[in-house]
């Protein structure tokens, strides 16, 4: 087994333990993310018409904006992993410069991308429904933007044309006699 397939085993190791987690983790803040949603302004409404409903926890907008923003990273690493598990498997069989790939490098960049912009345009909308719902909007969940995001979706960008490049000139290669 030579370095390259050995690195390439090892990091299909870590990426599928990556994307299990990533996995588990998206499912489960999902359903956190749906449930928080409707049972805050539910909250509201019922503490609006004073029913007086015992909670161990008053949620506010702010708690439901922290888990959508924990389930929009989870399923970025779910798109992230999986294309990177591809991509290394066509490294260890010895074609790693595929359009496919390429295409991978794009998808990942893509993702992250709009994974920022879905946890900034989250805060704005959470606030909207929390004002029209009555409801409090709490302390946290802040517009932030994740500058290392988007300097690694241009990475990804940058890898997709040496992957873009690396298939065309392969394709040169195996067409010479």
């Amino acid at each position: 087994m030579t370095s390259k397939n050995r690195l390439a085993g090892f990091m299909s190791v870590i990426l599928r333990i990556i994307y299990i987690i990533s996995l588990v983790a998206m499912v489960i803040l999902g359903i956190a993310s749906v449930v928080m949603f409707f049972a805050v302004p539910v909250e509201g409404i019922l503490d609006r018409i004073n029913v007086d409903v015992d909670l161990h926890h008053d949620f506010v907008m702010s708690d439901f904006v922290d888990v959508a923003k924990a389930f929009i990273t989870a399923v970025m690493f779910v798109v992230v992993s999986r294309c990177l598990m591809v991509v290394t498997q066509t490294i260890s069989d010895g074609t790693p410069f595929e359009y496919d790939n390429a295409d991978r490098f794009g998808i990942i960049a893509r993702v992250v991308v709009y994974a920022e912009l879905a946890k900034v345009a989250i805060v704005p909308f959470s606030a909207i429904v929390g004002g029209l719902m009555g409801v409090e909007y709490g302390e946290g969940g802040e517009i932030s933007l994740n500058l290392t995001n988007f300097l690694g979706a241009g990475i990804a960008l940058v890898l997709a044309e040496v992957f873009r490049e690396g298939a065309r000139l392969q394709e040169e290669q195996d067409l010479t006699v």
